[in-house]
C-alpha cells in the first residue's frame, strides 16, 4: 500500500529561496523538525515573522481575532526569536509567496518524480532546492538568481540561536 507523504515548504519572502522536505505524517514534531531543517538549509538564517495556515501545529483555535497558539510553536518561536503569524481563515493570498512556491514545486519538482524511499525523495528535494529552484531568475531583477538574492537578503535576516532546540 502506498503511504501518503506530507510536504513541508518554507520560502523566504524577499529572495524566494525555497526549502522543501517530506515527512510520513503531519505531527507537530515533524512540523518543528521542518523549521529546524529549513533554518539549517538557510545557513542558520530566518525571518522575523513566519506566516502559517491555520494548521493545528500552529493554531489550536481561533475565536474572532483571538488566537490560541499551539504551545509547541510558541516555544520554537521564543527560542528562535521569530513571530508566528497565522493568516486569516480562507485567505491564502495573505501568504502568496508560499502559495506560489507550492505551485512551483508541484510543477517543477513533482511531475514524473520517482524515488525508492523517503530518504531518496528528500535527497532529490534538497538537490532541487539547491539547484533548479536556487538557480532560477529572481523575480525582482532578472540579472540575479534566487541564490544571489538570498546572499543579499542575509544581512536583513535573524541568525538562529546556536543553542540547540530539542523537538
Amino acid at each position: 500500500a502506498e503511504r501518503k507523504l506530507y510536504g513541508f515548504i518554507m520560502v523566504l519572502s524577499w529572495s524566494r529561496h525555497v526549502f522543501l522536505k517530506f515527512y510520513l505524517n503531519q505531527s507537530t514534531a515533524n512540523f518543528q523538525r521542518g523549521h529546524l531543517e529549513a533554518f539549517d538549509f538557510f545557513d542558520g538564517y530566518l525571518t522575523r515573522e513566519i506566516f502559517y495556515d491555520n494548521l493545528k501545529a500552529a493554531v489550536l483555535e481561533r475565536i474572532g481575532k483571538a488566537i490560541h497558539y499551539n504551545p509547541e510553536i510558541l516555544a520554537l518561536a521564543a527560542h528562535y526569536r521569530f513571530k508566528p503569524v497565522p493568516v486569516e481563515v480562507a485567505q491564502p493570498e495573505q501568504k502568496g509567496r508560499v502559495e506560489r512556491a507550492v505551485r512551483y514545486a508541484r510543477s517543477s519538482f513533482w511531475p514524473a518524480r520517482q524515488w525508492k524511499d523517503l530518504d531518496d525523495l528528500n535527497r532529490q528535494a534538497r538537490e532541487w532546492c539547491l539547484g533548479e529552484a536556487a538557480e532560477r531568475r529572481w523575480v525582482q531583477d532578472e540579472k540575479l538568481t534566487v541564490k544571489e538574492a538570498f546572499e543579499k537578503e542575509k544581512q536583513y535576516l535573524l541568525k538562529a540561536s546556536s543553542q540547540e532546540f530539542v523537538v
